[in-house]
């Protein structure tokens, strides 16, 4: 018999809360569900509450490593990586029935500080993650309007949460993320219009006000770095083909964990070979290891 993991609690605990709300759903009824006697789920969770904690966590967790993926693909524009990244908030909330989940369950205003702090913990990563595309996409010199346009585009995705009853295809996220790029370009050119004056509603807090920049970001201007490097070396063209290869397949295995594995080892081993990437790879190396 498989052996039930806390994953199979979570998934069975989600189908049930989507289907009968929070306050219906007993322990009892997800420890079936997921294959297992009350007794066995105490194991894994002290209680429903840190159940829904642990749920919450993990459908951050599921998010962000699908979007380390798109982050960090150089083959994606910025503004191709900013649209794929609401495709994929969309996939993952319809996937784990968050859509079904948000407004039965307390997790909005939850009066649990553990509930409430997970789910702070996951909009506040989402808007990080917005943020940092959009600098990417349209520079620092807008910034001040970011956190106006992001509550915008937050509260549009939650209407289209609020508002969807059944499962959607992904051709659907896929127009509405085009929907949200088209609204989010539209409110940047009106709010940064001379002949209009915006004032800032959302300001970023104490904490955000130079935040440093995250791991994708550092890892991201690394790499693109790198490259540039590789282009201008004084080399043969094949054996420049040869060091871009090597860096792809770096940035693909980097894209799957932001740590220094055998393989990423060996693959920074190998560009240490030419002495203008050699810094690159010791700042890699630290951001890794930190």
């Amino acid at each position: 018999m498989k052996k039930v993991t806390s994953e199979d609690i979570i998934q069975a605990a989600l189908s049930l809360f989507s289907e009968k709300g929070y306050e219906a759903t007993s322990v009892d009824e997800i420890a079936r569900q997921s294959g297992m006697v009350k007794a066995s789920f105490y194991k894994y969770f002290k209680s429903k509450e840190e159940l829904l904690q642990g749920t919450i966590a993990f459908v951050q967790e599921d998010m962000e490593k699908d979007l380390e993926k798109v982050y960090l693909n150089s083959r994606l524009s910025p503004r191709e990586k900013l649209t794929q990244f609401f495709v994929i908030v969309l996939e993952r909330v319809y996937q784990n029935k968050m859509h079904l989940l948000i407004f039965s369950v307390p997790l909005l205003g939850s009066t649990d500080e553990k509930i409430a702090h997970a789910v702070d913990s996951l909009e506040n990563s989402l808007s990080n993650r917005i943020l940092d595309l959009m600098l990417n996409l349209y520079g620092e010199k807008w910034s001040d309007y970011y956190y106006d346009i992001i509550f915008v585009i937050k509260s549009m995705i939650i209407s289209y949460v609020r508002m969807s009853g059944q499962e959607f295809h992904a051709s659907e996220h896929q127009l509405l993320a085009d929907f949200v790029m088209s609204i989010t370009d539209i409110l940047l050119q009106g709010m940064t219009n001379p002949d209009h004056h915006h004032e800032i509603m959302w300001k970023p807090s104490v904490e955000e006000q130079g935040r440093p920049r995250s791991q994708w970001q550092e890892i991201d201007s690394i790499l693109q770095h790198m490259y540039t490097v590789i282009g201008n070396v004084d080399r043969q063209e094949a054996e420049k083909n040869d060091y871009f290869s090597i860096l792809e397949k770096l940035q693909a295995e980097l894209a799957e964990t932001l740590h220094e594995t055998a393989h990423v080892k060996a693959l920074l081993l190998f560009l240490e070979q030419v002495s203008e990437l050699q810094e690159c790879c010791q700042k890699l190396k630290i951001i890794l290891n930190s």
